[in-house]
């Protein structure tokens, strides 16, 4: 294939252009590639990175770390610590985080489960709902375990200055209510940090749906029938996923950012728990209902056949998102 231009003296300059490449220029258009790393894009792979490797260090492990330090508990009923600050009552951490712990917990995770799942899901706000329940199902165990742990210390528990009298009479006369106090904050604190950790998950895939949706847009500009995950969408679908996803993409990089700065918060208030607040027996059965909660729903209900999903399920799953698809 041969073009012609003129210059500015008239004169007709040729240039020859194999066919195939001009035909491949006009019909295909450019293919697409990585944008340029910046070092603000370096800083933040760097956080989100430490941030994975602490909040998906292994459950099982974390799990078996939170029972030892459990029965470890026992030392401090029988040697007082000395006091530090995270001892307090009064303390900010305590004053309007742990004592609204699972107000912060739905928030973030409400927040992070539904900017995920408007890509998981495809825009479907049925979906997205579907998702949304197993915070009502959270809800639901947290209010009934923290019933009937109230419960449980009334019905055992004695008042020091009289018999008969009920836990606020007791209190109110000045007098001591001694009952079996289950701990409520190792329960809402373990809970809430399993609990978070599930729902965050979907992030590990998040990364590579990019380099996804770029293979596949490419291999349809070049006319290739390559399987990848989104290969069954239509170019309107394909389109608005890749809108979505641009646009969801710092919403989930910053609420995985905050959801991770309160694990160790929560982690750090259980551990001050432990030392200074509630007996061994009290905080280890707090801590075996929280973990078991969890594992039956997360680990049981969620992962059968049963609704609602697992975290991160849709239209396709963040665990498909395999290293030798992106290289496609």
């Amino acid at each position: 294939m041969t073009t012609k231009r003129s210059t500015r003296s008239g004169s007709v300059e040729s240039n020859y252009i194999p066919t195939g490449l001009a035909m491949r220029s006009e019909t295909k258009g450019t293919l697409l590639v990585r944008e340029p790393t910046t070092v603000s894009n370096i800083f933040l792979t760097v956080l989100l990175f430490a941030c994975r490797k602490y909040l998906f260090f292994s459950t099982h492990r974390r799990l078996f770390v939170y029972l030892i330090l459990l029965v470890a508990s026992v030392v401090g009923d029988f040697i007082k610590f000395p006091k530090i600050y995270f001892a307090n009552s009064d303390t900010f951490l305590n004053q309007y985080l742990v004592k609204l712990g699972w107000f912060w917990t739905l928030l973030w995770t409400l927040s992070f489960l539904v900017a995920t799942s408007k890509v998981f899901c495809l825009n479907s706000r049925p979906s997205i709902t579907m998702h949304a329940t197993r915070l009502i199902v959270a809800t639901f165990f947290w209010y009934f375990w923290t019933n009937a742990f109230n419960r449980l210390e009334d019905y055992y528990g004695k008042c020091s200055g009289s018999r008969g009298m009920t836990r606020s009479a007791c209190k109110s006369a000045g007098h001591l209510w001694k009952s079996f106090d289950v701990s409520g904050h190792v329960f809402i604190l373990i809970y809430s940090t399993l609990l978070m950790i599930s729902e965050a998950r979907p992030i590990i895939g998040w990364d590579k749906i990019q380099d996804v949706l770029r293979n596949e847009e490419n291999a349809r500009k070049e006319g290739k029938k390559v399987a990848t995950t989104f290969s069954s969408l239509k170019e309107e679908e394909l389109q608005e996923m890749k809108a979505v996803y641009k646009k969801m993409t710092p919403f989930v990089q910053v609420l995985f950012i905050v959801i991770t700065i309160f694990v160790a918060i929560w982690e750090l208030m259980l551990i001050t728990t432990m030392m200074y607040f509630h007996t061994m027996p009290e905080k280890l059965l707090a801590g075996i209902v929280a973990m078991s909660t969890w594992f039956v729903t997360y680990r049981g209900w969620y992962s059968s056949s049963f609704l609602p999903p697992l975290p991160g399920d849709g239209f396709f799953k963040y665990q498909a998102l395999q290293k030798s698809e992106v290289g496609i």
